[in-house]
């Protein structure tokens, strides 16, 4: 799932994205209840067949029943991170998340390079 900040979801936003992506506009770019709901029915349309752990962190747009009711349906077993937990979390940022922003970088600017009139 990839949140754009906006109201209006354009064509353009989709294109070359990986199987079993899917783009939402939000009004703040920030998750919530019914987008994380989304998510969830969404993963378990595309994920392989079995019990599926899903990690997220404790934000309250998380914690809510109806979230819970559909991953037991599809089989995804929730984990939530535990609060302030943060400083030990922080190699994944150095780690994971520092690669995956480098070639999310590099992949955008690629993209904007060779279809000059996309945005």
């Amino acid at each position: 799932m990839i949140l754009f900040k906006g109201k209006s979801l354009k064509p353009e936003f989709n294109d070359n994205l990986p199987a079993g992506s899917f783009v939402k506009m939000t009004k703040k770019c920030s998750m919530t209840s019914s987008l994380f709901l989304d998510l969830i029915h969404h993963l378990g349309k595309y994920k392989a067949a079995g019990t599926c752990l899903l990690v997220f962190d404790g934000a309250s747009c998380h914690l809510v029943y109806s979230i819970v009711e559909a991953a037991d349906h599809h089989d995804i077993v929730l984990y939530c991170l535990p609060s302030n937990t943060t400083h030990e979390l922080q190699p994944l940022d150095r780690s994971v998340n520092k690669s995956f922003e480098h070639h999310w970088d590099k992949e955008t600017l690629l993209y904007l390079y060779q279809n000059p009139g996309k945005k």
